[in-house]
């Protein structure tokens, strides 16, 4: 009886973590965190985060421009206002998202081959990319990728229904939206 006692309440235990799919339910594993997740799957950020967030996400729509009418000069300026964007995140957790991408900001400059700034800009919008799907920042920015360069990249979706595809100047529309915030 004691085994199927313990036996009952392990697996009720182990089956609170797990959603109607079988799949973990990591917002039941909080470690101690609050972790209000919206609808979209999404965490909530306070107002003040999301609009550092949102800052950093308006600027990388110039630097994307800048990609996209690739102009060295623009290119490292507007990975520079970025850079500094991002360096001012007040949420730690964030900001340690996006450490390495200062880094990778750092790195663009008008006198580096183009090939090398699209390399450093793919590796900055794949961890903003990671940003937006995990906390809500609204429905503007959405990821987008090109198979042909097997880049990624972040465009608002609002302002751009079109893709903009910022590596391949021989093919500027190539790629596809990978998701619909």
């Amino acid at each position: 009886m004691k085994k199927q006692l313990l036996s009952f309440m392990v697996i009720t235990l182990v089956g609170t973590s797990f959603n109607a799919i079988g799949q973990m339910d990591h917002s039941k594993m909080n470690h101690g965190k609050k972790m209000e997740m919206n609808k979209s799957g999404r965490k909530s950020i306070d107002a003040k985060t999301k609009k550092e967030v949102l800052k950093v996400l308006k600027l990388n729509e110039q630097v994307h421009s800048s990609f996209f009418d690739y102009d060295g000069k623009k290119v490292e300026a507007n990975a520079k206002a970025l850079n500094d964007a991002i360096k001012s995140i007040s949420n730690a957790d964030i900001a340690k998202l996006l450490k390495f991408s200062t880094t990778k900001l750092d790195a663009i400059k008008d006198s580096n081959e183009r090939a090398s700034n699209d390399q450093a800009y793919h590796l900055v919008s794949m961890a903003l990319i990671h940003i937006v799907n995990t906390y809500d920042v609204g429905s503007e920015y959405n990821a987008y990728s090109c198979p042909m360069v097997k880049k990624k990249w972040l465009q608002n979706s609002k302002k751009m229904a079109k893709v903009h595809n910022p590596y391949a100047p021989n093919m500027p529309h190539c790629g596809g939206q990978d998701t619909s915030y």
